[in-house]
């Protein structure tokens, strides 16, 4: 139950945790660590309020301790969560039991749930054990490393800092950096940080020589490169952790000019996994200088890291690069960022920790800064703006393009193309949540309640989002057919189709029903954001067949749904402000309400947003169909969809000299080509430039997965747990495969998806983060749900029978 540190042994490493057992090895190999007592993980809270009876505490006096979470599996070479779990220093006698209760609950954090999700660490290894030192008075601290994380090189590098180590590994301040040779022991360099006005380093030479022995010492009986926590009270120094170096990789993760990293995550969700190359080529340049206006000069310049965003194989990719500078520029934690695109298994545990940038960085960008936080503290106005200049844009398109020469078409596209960058600032705006939710994220952390506990109820309740709301009015109308026999009858026979359901649905209450809800949502489509893609209007077979699903099964009550919904999310708030103590109600509890507001709002704003675009982007196809349409009638092209094969470019150079019209049918068979021989390519999420061909061919040799693996993770976006069997989908035109109650599995969702999540009892999607559409829809929904489930549509198949833990970030077969 309690050990003391000079009597543990190698059969206490399963109870007491890596940390705890490192302290503890060292310690008896006589390095100068302070001694302290290790808590069992599978001791019962009731046992720790026994704890201040050990005989240690007996011997101790006017002491304050450091107390130190110690997680199974914790601070191996393969794994490390520093800066996931609690730590408390300075902690007085009487504060001694809360603050070991306090580090057992942070096993249970997002972050450190989210880091076991996503390296596949097994449930068991969640538990956590904690250990009591004496606290060392130290006047300086800091972490060291005997081989550089950043470049690999084999040197010893240290950290310092004024005082407790603290505030230094969560980025606080700027340390004083010493680079140190391993053979001579000669330093290499020394970088003076923010310690001290007269500028004079922390650590004299001796000092840091000193150091580097008792390092390399360490090094040299672990037998690997260490990760080390030092401090030193004025007379010695102190070891308080080691672990194996894990953060040697982090170079890899460094922007590197000319070969920055890219991502298409959050795209793939969004976009066909081949855009029509003359959406592609509009979209490159579009949203590059879309975002360059918006965030200057957050972004680094393209002679540094790159273009915002680039096509390889057809396929989009953002530079992940100059999104990890973003966020290194304004002094944010890297894993939020990687967490919302849906790269939560890159991220290591100091990504968890909010730096500060480095001022030569960070004064240049703060102008554009301040502007990003007003457009966010605005975003009610930034929201009317955009719906007035979308009517604007609207207005121009409303007129009919047939009556229009050639000339007048491509002039249009032209102006569009010069209004559309303005249209993005609200986009982004309100696809700028992560400053609510970390205000959120802070409060539940110093309350101790899980922030997913609190925060998704309240994004499901209320007020619906334009995207879910479709799906509610496709339930209403799909009762409309249940209690019409012809209707309903038609739609069930219809197994291959619904060509001809004008004709036999005429008169039909249900048809009415349908155009009223085509009128309202008919813009929106399979991939809606490429024009080159019919529209619900065009083919409503996507949502025929969710309302067949529909029809095979019960009634869905949605408003004892939407009951069950705000009776989730009241308890939840009951249940957090049963938490608050008598001042946090005062100080703590009116920013949280308020922020849960804000966040609710942006997340409605960000949906109608995306909605908005998309009937743009659906009347601007009619413009384009009629200049198709023409251009098939005069034999430049051999058929309409030839049409967005080609780029823009070309397409208005023939509508403005008819003689380069008999040019097009050859670059519509190249693209056609193109596109043939780049369709099943398997590209990677994230890559390198110069590794992508070497990714794609291994990629392409890789063996189909293990369909008999019990269990596969993923990072919860909506949580819940559920056991049904799953429907695998990988295309809206199988929705007629999806079996009511049963639990979604495809590679990603947009809304075209929505009316599924209506019969759904869960989902899992390959790809996706924390802002994409399924996330939020499921959470609307209250439905289980994980993102980022490697392989799971090839690894799934229809029929089988799983537990969706998505709380635990887990499917079980």
């Amino acid at each position: 139950m309690f050990i003391r540190l000079d009597d543990v042994a190698p059969a206490d490493l399963s109870g007491i945790g890596s940390k705890a057992f490192n302290c503890a090895r060292l310690r008896q190999a006589g390095f100068p660590v302070p001694d302290g007592v290790a808590v069992s993980s599978d001791t019962t809270d009731a046992d720790v309020a026994t704890l201040l009876g050990h005989p240690w505490f007996s011997s101790l006096s006017g002491v304050r301790f450091a107390v130190r979470s110690s997680g199974l599996g914790e601070d191996s070479a393969e794994h490390s969560f520093a800066g996931l779990h609690e730590t408390r220093l300075n902690v007085e006698r009487d504060q001694l039991i809360d603050a070991v209760l306090s580090c057992r609950r942070s096993a249970g954090s997002l972050e450190a749930s989210s880091y076991r999700a996503a390296r596949q660490i097994a449930a068991d290894e969640a538990r956590i054990g904690v250990f009591v030192q004496r606290m060392v008075p130290a006047t300086a601290s800091g972490v060291a490393f005997t081989l550089n994380p950043v470049t690999g090189a084999d040197e010893v590098v240290v950290n310092a800092g004024a005082g407790l180590g603290e505030a230094l590994v969560s980025g606080q301040i700027d340390p004083d950096e010493f680079r140190v040779g391993k053979r001579d022991r000669r330093i290499l360099s020394t970088r003076i940080g923010g310690n001290r006005g007269d500028g004079t380093p922390l650590l004299s030479p001796v000092q840091v020589t000193t150091l580097t022995d008792l390092l390399l010492r360490i090094e040299q009986h672990y037998g690997a490169p260490q990760d080390v926590e030092w401090c030193h009270d004025g007379e010695q120094f102190w070891i308080v952790q080691s672990r194996p170096v894990t953060t040697s990789r982090a170079a890899s993760a460094q922007p590197s000019p000319g070969d920055p990293e890219w991502t298409r995550a959050n795209l793939a969700e969004v976009m066909p996994d081949q855009l029509s190359p003359q959406a592609l080529s509009i979209y490159v340049d579009l949203l590059d200088r879309g975002e360059r206006d918006f965030f200057g000069k957050l972004f680094a310049p393209e002679s540094e890291l790159g273009p915002i965003i680039k096509a390889f194989h057809g396929r989009l990719y953002f530079n992940l690069s100059q999104l990890r500078h973003v966020t290194q520029t304004v002094g944010a934690a890297p894993a939020d960022t990687l967490r919302s695109l849906g790269h939560s298994e890159e991220i290591r545990p100091e990504d968890e920790i909010a730096r500060r940038p480095p001022l030569g960085t960070f004064l240049p960008a703060l102008p554009d800064l301040l502007r990003l936080v007003f457009n966010s503290l605005r975003a009610g106005p930034v929201f009317q703006e955009h719906r007035q200049h979308l009517e604007e844009i609207l207005e121009r398109l409303a007129g009919d393009p047939a009556a229009l020469s050639d000339a007048a078409i491509a002039e249009t596209f032209d102006w569009w193309l010069t209004s559309t960058p303005q249209t993005l600032k609200a986009v982004l705006v309100m696809s700028g949540v992560q400053m609510h939710e970390d205000v959120l994220r802070k409060a539940c952390k110093a309350v101790g309640f899980p922030f997913d506990r609190l925060v998704y109820p309240q994004l499901a309740s209320g007020e619906r989002s334009v995207s879910t709301q479709q799906a509610v009015d496709l339930v209403a109308l799909a009762d409309v057919a249940r209690h019409e026999p012809a209707s309903k009858a038609y739609l069930l026979s219809a197994e291959t189709g619904f060509v001809d359901f004008r004709t036999a649905l005429a008169g039909t209450e249900f048809l009415r029903g349908l155009d009223d809800f085509l009128g309202r949502y008919g813009h929106r489509g399979r991939y809606e954001s490429d024009w080159a893609l019919p529209r619900l209007h065009e083919d409503p077979s996507p949502a025929l067949f969710a309302i067949c699903t529909h029809l095979q099964g019960p009634p869905v009550d949605m408003q004892a749904a939407a009951a069950r919904q705000e009776a989730d999310a009241a308890e939840a708030r009951c249940a957090f402000e049963a938490r608050l103590t008598a001042w946090q109600r005062w100080t703590l509890l009116p920013r949280v309400r308020s922020t849960l507001r804000r966040l609710k709002q942006q997340y409605l704003w960000r949906e109608a947003v995306r909605s908005d675009l998309t009937r743009v982007v659906s009347r601007l196809r009619e413009w384009h169909l009629e200049l198709a349409n023409r251009f098939v009638r005069r034999g430049w092209i051999d058929r309409r969809d030839d049409y967005f094969l080609i780029d823009l470019n070309d397409v208005k150079a023939a509508a403005l000299d008819p003689s380069r019209g008999p040019q097009l049918r050859p670059l519509a068979a190249k693209a056609a080509a193109r596109l043939a021989a780049e369709r099943d390519l398997r590209m990677p999420l994230l890559m390198r430039e110069s590794t992508l061909e070497e990714q794609i061919g291994r990629l392409s040799d890789l063996p189909t997965p293990d369909s008999n693996g019990d269990s596969l993770t993923g990072l919860c976006v909506s949580p819940g747990s559920v056991e049904a069997e799953v429907v695998v989908l990988r295309d809206p035109r199988d929705f007629a495969l999806m079996k009511p109650g049963a639990i979604l599995v495809t590679i990603a969702t947009d809304p075209s998806w929505t009316t599924l999540f209506t019969v759904a009892s869960g989902v899992i999607v390959e790809v996706g983060g924390m802002l994409s559409h399924a996330s939020t829809i499921a959470r609307e929904f209250g439905l289980p749900a994980l993102a980022n489930v490697k392989d799971a549509t090839r690894i799934l198949k229809t029929g089988d029978r799983v537990k969706l833990d998505a709380s635990a970030g887990r499917v079980i077969r």
